[in-house]
């Protein structure tokens, strides 16, 4: 018989969160996300892997922007080139996992940029983008976490934020 504790707790405590990440994931990508914003001076980002069943997905790893291409947050902002998504793909097969969604920081509030409607970092409808406000300081409060749906067309669909704790669970 093959089954996981903790997955069969996940779906009985939160099976209607379209998202879901461990807390110890989710210490783990925000200490990643303060390293790589260097001391809270510069956006920094990554991209989350996991698994999926129907609208439904488990976060259980993520890959920094920076890791990918080391040169993608030199101007402050996030500019990742496209040639590094080769090295995603490849970890992602080995691992046996999908992009479920990205994250950001932002300097203030976790508001969408009008480069972040322009320029989706996975430009497929459906994919999920997170915002994280304050580069990542101090502790982050799941109500403080901008997170949109890309519609595709450049249009996208926001998760309201009295929605946040039915569509982002972040525990077992």
């Amino acid at each position: 018989m093959n089954f996981s504790i903790v997955a069969t707790i996940h779906r009985l405590l939160a099976p209607q969160h379209e998202l879901s990440i461990s807390w110890l994931t989710w210490y783990r990508l925000i200490a990643g996300l303060r390293r790589s914003g260097r001391g809270f001076r510069r956006e920094s980002g990554a991209f989350l892997l996991g698994r999926r069943w129907g609208r439904r997905a488990r976060i259980v790893s993520f890959v920094l922007y920076d890791d990918l291409d080391p040169n993608c947050l030199d101007s402050g902002i996030v500019r990742l080139d496209g040639r590094h998504f080769g090295a995603l793909w490849d970890e992602c097969r080995r691992r046996d996992l999908v992009v479920v969604a990205d994250v950001h920081t932002h300097p203030g509030p976790s508001e969408q940029s009008d480069s972040d409607r322009a320029n989706p970092i996975i430009s497929t409808a459906g994919h999920i983008a997170l915002i994280v406000p304050r580069f990542a300081a101090g502790p982050v409060r799941r109500s403080e976490i901008g997170i949109f749906r890309y519609q595709g067309g450049k249009r996208w669909q926001t998760v309201a934020p009295e929605k946040l704790r039915y569509f982002l669970h972040i525990g077992l």
